[in-house]
């Protein structure tokens, strides 16, 4: 007799195989790279692609395009947050066998949970596992195992553990970056929100000599609640964020490749039959984080009631 729920046990694997293999296949890792690379370049070069997007271009039109362009970086720079996040948690926390389906399904009410929870002492951090790389046994950190899965490596070991404590240190600046996402929401949802030029300065009462504090050439200007102090009733807040797009393209930039390095290790040494050239991995102990990717704006945030 045949057994039914064995035989349908090994038409779901091999669905699923099938399905991990497409994903590996099609999916493209530079997706985001193309996007803010897009935004970046027509930003910069806006003389030679006016005529392209509008033969009767006045100066503030112009500006209005590229200043759209610098707030989709900015958002765009959420997005990949996001996804990292996403990735990071199905690859820790599942058993890896259709990571189409289990990315496709998850529960983001969860994971921003997890992304504000994130701390140094994270098991992301601190735990290690037994795996076997060119045939040999070695015990590795989780995080090398989650950025570089079993690929091999020349790296000596403190070169290792420098790059993996850079890692960390993005990855806590990004949980910091998207535990804070009043815009984003505002983005996403309506589009409730407008970009502006941004200045803060400070000085005494009637005198003439002010003190700037910040400045910068865009910020999200959004409404949020939040719970009053003395009262249980919700206040509305006006709430300015100033950014700074160079430092959000950077960020842009690193972000894909640590999304890179999830998909296409685990591709090269999953599917070696789609290897084709040799995947050569990114590194980040040579990143300078203080440089690259905080904004320099003075200011961080803003909100008064209305």
């Amino acid at each position: 007799m045949l057994d039914l729920q064995d035989n349908d046990i090994k038409y779901k694997c091999m669905v699923s195989e099938n399905i991990q293999k497409e994903f590996y296949k099609a999916y493209d890792t530079d997706y985001w790279l193309y996007k803010v690379k897009l935004l970046k370049n027509c930003h910069d070069n806006y003389g030679l692609v006016k005529a392209v997007i509008e033969n009767d271009l006045s100066e503030s039109t112009e500006e209005d395009y590229k200043r759209m362009m610098r707030t989709e970086i900015h958002f765009l720079c959420f997005q990949m947050i996001e996804t990292l996040f996403e990735l990071l948690f199905v690859i820790t926390e599942t058993d890896n066998k259709n990571l189409w389906s289990e990315l496709s399904f998850s529960n983001w009410s969860k994971n921003y949970k997890k992304i504000n929870e994130l701390s140094k002492t994270s098991n992301l951090f601190t735990n290690k596992m037994d795996v076997e790389i060119s045939g040999a046994k070695v015990n590795i950190p989780l995080l090398r195992w989650v950025f570089y899965f079993i690929y091999p490596s020349k790296m000596t070991d403190e070169e290792w553990e420098i790059n993996l404590e850079k890692i960390k240190k993005l990855i806590l600046f990004f949980a910091i970056k998207f535990s804070d996402r009043g815009e984003y929401n505002a983005y996403k949802h309506s589009m409730r929100f407008y970009n502006s030029k941004f200045s803060m300065t400070i000085g005494l009462t009637g005198s003439k000599k002010m003190y700037p504090i910040g400045s910068a050439d865009d910020s999200i200007i959004f409404l949020e609640k939040k719970k009053g102090k003395y009262s249980r009733v919700d206040e509305v807040f006006r709430t300015v964020k100033p950014f700074d797009f160079e430092k959000d393209y950077n960020s842009c930039v690193i972000l894909n490749a640590l999304i890179k390095n999830i998909i296409e290790t685990r591709k090269y040494s999953l599917l070696p039959e789609l290897r084709g050239n040799n995947f050569d991995f990114f590194t980040f102990k040579d990143v300078d984080i203080n440089k690259t990717i905080i904004s320099n704006t003075g200011v961080t945030k803003s909100s008064f009631t209305i």
